[in-house]
């Protein structure tokens, strides 16, 4: 039953549940399943109160009732009572708060990483994000994606490369994706970009350590090898800002998602709609046309286009 989902959701499921009981022994409360729903519903109200966002709180209420699921010859899940209901309801419209979301990135701020950090006598260290930064914005990956990459999942031929995407969000039974990128020939091109940075960090093609993964400095010539293990989302997201820093542009205006959401939207606006929608949603690994389209940036044309129609 607890493989019933992700590792990572168990944990935090498991967090949940454990606070849970406890709270129930504090209260003198029957440490039984199923619990009652007035139980259940005192405690998400409990947690309404004193939680800072919705998040929590439907986090709570969907561990509680996977927790219940547990329960073979139960009739009614308690935490699908209207009462429950309405407690997460009045969270989500009291509690949430407006969405920051990123810019995409642009082509050119994708040449421009490229121009600064792919030069002729560049280090490993920036060789590394020209090579990530290229790499995730042609692939629509994101960062679970990204970093979960190895050298032997990708296949080198004459004018694309096949990368196989071991895990990804929506891939849950881990059947396994392809993503394909065109070699282009130009000196933006990703797939010379990532085969420069392979040679210059000696990685083999089928080594199986992960292709983006922390550096060590060596004092005595100044340069830098790759260490053992993956980089962890903050250092990769650092080390993003940085460079976008450099290039004068606000860093809190973009995050390692803007490279997913900048791929897509660069596709869209310089095709004129010439990539189907099926292939859009199958090079970015989305379910559905919804979950596509929240990525896409519309430019200022397109929307005008709309009023453009009013007759009047």
């Amino acid at each position: 039953m607890l493989q019933s989902r992700a590792n990572s959701t168990t944990k935090a499921y498991l967090r949940v549940i454990k606070r849970f009981l406890e709270w129930c022994e504090r209260k003198n409360l029957s440490v039984q399943l199923p619990f009652p729903v007035s139980t259940v519903s005192l405690y998400l109200f409990e947690s309404h109160q004193s939680c800072a966002s919705s998040a929590s709180l439907i986090q709570t209420h969907a561990a509680l009732k996977w927790f219940h699921s547990f329960v073979p010859s139960l009739d009614r899940n308690p935490l699908d009572s209207e009462f429950c209901k309405n407690i997460i309801e009045s969270a989500k419209r009291t509690k949430s708060k407006p969405v920051a979301k990123k810019k995409p990135f642009s082509s050119q701020i994708i040449r421009d990483i490229l121009d600064a950090y792919n030069k002729e006598d560049s280090n490993l260290k920036d060789v590394r994000i020209a090579a990530l930064c290229s790499l995730a914005f042609a692939g629509f990956f994101r960062y679970n994606e990204l970093c979960n990459i190895a050298p032997n999942h990708i296949e080198f031929h004459s004018q694309y490369i096949k990368i196989f995407v071991p895990r990804s969000k929506t891939d849950i039974y881990r059947e396994g994706n392809y993503v394909y990128i065109s070699a282009s020939g130009s000196r933006y091109c990703p797939v010379s970009v990532l085969r420069k940075y392979m040679n210059l960090a000696g990685i083999h093609d089928n080594s199986n350590l992960p292709l983006f993964r922390p550096l060590v400095f060596h004092r005595s010539n100044s340069s830098y090898t790759l260490r053992d293990g993956k980089m962890s989302y903050s250092s990769c997201r650092e080390i993003l800002r940085a460079s976008l820093k450099q290039l004068g542009l606000n860093p809190d205006d973009y995050g390692l998602h803007s490279l997913r959401s900048g791929g897509i939207t660069s596709v869209v606006r310089n095709s004129c709609n010439s990539v189907s929608e099926r292939l859009l949603k199958v090079h970015g690994r989305w379910k559905t046309d919804t979950a596509k389209d929240m990525y896409v940036e519309e430019s200022l044309d397109n929307r005008l286009q709309v009023t453009k129609f009013l007759g009047l």
